[in-house]
C-alpha cells in the first residue's frame, strides 16, 4: 500500500509538472490523474477503505494520520469533530494548518482549555507542530478538527473523505470513520460553541 501511495504521490507531481506543457505525454497521463483527495486507481478505492475500516495509517509522503474518526451527524447538526493520530515520517519538520471535505463549508484546527473550571473551545494559532519523526494527536478534549457548516449527514460505519493541508504545501487524504467512540473508547466531545 505505502509503495502504490508513492506511486500515486509521483504520477501526482508529474502531472503537475507537465500540465503547462501541450505534449502527447501530458495529454495521455490527464487521463489517468484523479484529484488528490480520490485515488488514482479505481483498485485503491477498495484498499483505501478498507484500510480506513481497519484503523490503518493514510500515508502521503511519510505525512500520515492513523485512527482517523469522527461521531455520526444527525440530520439537521452543522458541526462535528475529527481526531486521530498524526505522524511525520519524514526528513522535515511540518505543520498541519487546515483541511477540507465535500459538503463542510470550512475546518478549523481547534484547541480545548480549562480557563477558571470552564472548557473552553478556540481556534488553535499556528497549526499543530510535527517534528521529524514526531506524532501529534488529534483527541476529544484536547486539540481537533472542527467540521463546521456542514451541509450533509454521515452515519455510523460511513467514511468522510478529508484532505489535510500542511504549511509545505503537501495535501494528504484521509478516511475518517464515522463511529460512536474512537479507539481507545473516547466519545468525543459535544460540537457546539
Amino acid at each position: 500500500m505505502r509503495l502504490t501511495l508513492l506511486a500515486l504521490a509521483t504520477a501526482l507531481a508529474l502531472a503537475g509538472c507537465q500540465a503547462g506543457e501541450p505534449t502527447d505525454a501530458a495529454a495521455t497521463a490527464a487521463p489517468e490523474v484523479a484529484p488528490v483527495a480520490m485515488p488514482a486507481d479505481p483498485a485503491m478505492d477498495g484498499a483505501a477503505e478498507s484500510a480506513a475500516e481497519q484503523g490503518a495509517p493514510m500515508v502521503h509522503g511519510g505525512l500520515m494520520m492513523a485512527d482517523a474518526w469522527t461521531r455520526p451527524l444527525a440530520p439537521g447538526a452543522t458541526v462535528a469533530a475529527g481526531y486521530g493520530a498524526l505522524m511525520n515520517h519524514t526528513t522535515q519538520a511540518d505543520t498541519l494548518v487546515g483541511a477540507r471535505a465535500d459538503g463542510v463549508g470550512r475546518i478549523e484546527i481547534h484547541t480545548m482549555s480549562d480557563v477558571d473550571g470552564v472548557m473552553q473551545m478556540r481556534p488553535l494559532e499556528g497549526g499543530v507542530a510535527l517534528a521529524v519523526d514526531g506524532a501529534a494527536s488529534l483527541a476529544p478534549g484536547a486539540n481537533h478538527l472542527m467540521f463546521m457548516d456542514v451541509t450533509r449527514t454521515w452515519a455510523e460505519g460511513e467514511t468522510v473523505p478529508v484532505t489535510l493541508m500542511f504549511e509545505s504545501g503537501a495535501e494528504v487524504p484521509v478516511e475518517f470513520m464515522v463511529k460512536q467512540e474512537g479507539p481507545d473508547g473516547a466519545a468525543g466531545e459535544p460540537h457546539s460553541h
